[in-house]
Parts: structure tokens; sequence; C-alpha cells
């Protein structure tokens, strides 16, 4: 009979263990670093990616509302007149940055140590700038669709503002044509329109007031992530009231310079600060505005730190050594309704 000798089983030694242990823990350390690293940047680049959008919509927002401050339609805002049936609003801002007040479109001021400014905000980041804008949005609303020239049309001539809408009771509007117009509250009778009328001719523009501003979530604290922020006006059931909207996370920092042409040729030479304007006396002639923002991110990122120190108009603001990305941004704009009126002595 053949006999069958089976060979005894092997195992690994304890030195082959140790040495499969070794490079088991290399390629997991290997692999943990790739993940830390491929984590690190996704941080990265999501925190700097939300600063460009949150500065970048900042920017534009208010460079929009700037490029339009002082358009009043069809005429310019001191042939205007405020509606006897115009209640103040409720919480307003005080003198030329008012909402009814249309001798100054584009107004500044600096909130102070108490976060407090302009007799309207009263939850402002401590030494940042607040800016003023008033205007319309340059959509009119008229008498009927104009689809003829005929004056007999009834659609032109029921001297009622109904195209594209009809005007709504929760807004401000002004009416006006080329010679004059009246500022009112979409809840009262509107200024007639027909021949003979209030305002003959007339087109509604719907009124925009903005006050824009960096709120302090928190004063007693420093963990709260900063908003830009803007005071609107709002219909509260029985008054225009102004109520506050965030608009953009993280933005820290608001500066304003404004400028003006100190001689005779009508360019802009002079740039001053809100605190520097009210001295001098030049508000009716601004004609361009300087906006510094700066933005940081939500959160902190610990594996980074900030050490930097950044240049806003009048001084050097250092950071602490904090954990956020910050963004410095920059525009300039020029006020062309503005421009218009200055130089056209008006």
């Amino acid at each position: 009979m053949d006999c069958v000798i089976k060979k005894a089983g092997r195992g690994f030694s304890l030195v082959e263990l140790l040495v499969g242990m070794v490079l088991g823990l290399i390629l997991i350390g290997g692999a943990v670093s790739i993940y830390l690293a491929s984590k690190r940047s996704y941080v990265e680049v999501e925190q700097v990616a939300a600063l460009t959008e949150s500065a970048r919509f900042a920017e534009q927002l208010i460079g929009d509302s700037l490029r339009h401050a002082g358009f009043f339609g069809e005429v310019t805002a001191n042939a205007i007149e405020v509606d006897a049936n115009l209640t103040g609003v409720v919480g307003d801002c005080s003198g030329l940055a008012s909402a009814h007040n249309l001798v100054q479109f584009v107004f500044a001021d600096t909130i102070d140590g108490s976060n407090s400014a302009l007799g309207c905000i009263d939850d402002g980041m401590v030494g940042t700038d607040v800016l003023v804008i008033k205007r319309v949005l340059p959509r009119p609303y008229t008498d009927g669709p104009r689809d003829s020239f005929d004056p007999n049309d009834p659609a032109q001539s029921d001297g009622a503002i109904d195209f594209p809408a009809v005007l709504q009771n929760d807004k401000t509007y002004v009416v006006a044509n080329n010679v004059g117009g009246v500022l009112f509250d979409g809840n009262d009778p509107a200024p007639t329109i027909n021949l003979g009328g209030e305002v003959p001719g007339g087109s509604a523009w719907e009124y925009k007031y903005e006050v824009y501003y960096i709120r302090d979530p928190d004063p007693a604290g420093d963990d709260d992530v900063p908003q830009l922020s803007r005071k609107i006006l709002v219909w509260n059931g029985t008054a225009m009231e102004l109520q506050t909207e965030d608009v953009a996370e993280g933005v820290e920092n608001l500066r304003i310079l404004l400028g003006y042409s100190s001689g005779t040729n009508g360019d802009v030479d002079t740039y001053e600060t809100p605190a520097q304007i009210s001295t001098s006396g030049s508000w009716s002639n601004i004609q361009s505005v300087e906006v510094y923002l700066l933005t940081r991110s939500a959160t902190k990122d610990v594996q980074y730190t900030d050490a930097k120190q950044y240049q806003m108009p009048g001084e050097t603001i250092p950071v602490a050594n904090d954990n956020y990305r910050r963004l410095m941004s920059h525009a300039s704009v020029s006020l062309r309704n503005l421009k218009l009126l200055v130089r056209g002595g008006v």
C-alpha cells in the first residue's frame, strides 16, 4: 500500500507578521494623509469660494444701488413734493438720512462706540461706515399700455395708473412728469394724472430707500458671523417701517470715501471720509463713491492663521492672529445722476 505523507502546514513567522503590519500601517498612513490633505484642500477651496461670492455679491449690490442714486424718473428730486397724506416712517433715520428727505440722495456716517448711528441703527459694528441711498426703480407704471398715441383712446385717458400693474398698497412711489412730482404711499390715494390734475400725464416709479451697514449679531461676543445688512421700507399693516434684512454673510467691515470736485472744472479730485465731508460741508457736490469691504469666512480653519494687516481708508486694521480667512475688496462707483445735477447746477 502506498503511503501518502502530508507536509505540515506552515504559518507566518513573527518577523513576517511584523513586516506585514509595518507595511499595512504605512499604507493606511498614506491613505489617511491623502484624505487629510484632500479635506484641507476642500475646506480651503470652499472657504475661498464662499468669501469671493459674498464679497462680489455685496460689491455688486451696493454698486447697483449707487449707480441709480438720485434717479427719480422724469424729474429731478428738487421738484418732488411730499404728499400731505404721507405719514412718518416708523424707526426712521434722522436728518439728511431720513427716508422722505429728498435733499440728499447719498449720505454716510460711522457707527459709534454704542453700536449706533443715524438714530435708526443700534446693532452696528463699531467703527464701520453706514451708507444711505435714495432712488426709484427704473420701471415706470403708466396709464394703460402705450400702444397708441391717440388721446381719445380710453386706455390712454382713464386717469388710472395700471400698466404693467396697478400700484400696491405696501410700497412707496413717486408720481412725476417732466415738470414735477409727488412722493406718496401706495396705501393713500394716488396723485391725479389726468389733464388738470396734480401731475398731468405722470408716471409712477417705485421708491427705494436703503441703509447699508455692518450688523453685529452679538456686540458682547466675537464668534457670531457679521452680516452686511440694509434697512428698507416695509409696510407693517398700518404704516411704512424701517426693517432690517441681511444680504451678505461674513462682511465684517464697510468703509466709504466720498469724492467731489474742489475746483471749478467739475472733475473729482478730492476723496473724504463721512466725518471729513461733514466738516467740509460738501455733501451736495458728491459725484463718486469708493467702497471698501472686508469679508471673512463664516467658520474657522484651525490650520490657518490670519496675521495680516488690512489697509482701509484712514487706518490699518490688524487681525489678532485668528483662524478666519479674509478677503479685501474695493469698488469705485461714479454717480451719474448726481454728476448731472452738480454739473448742471441743479
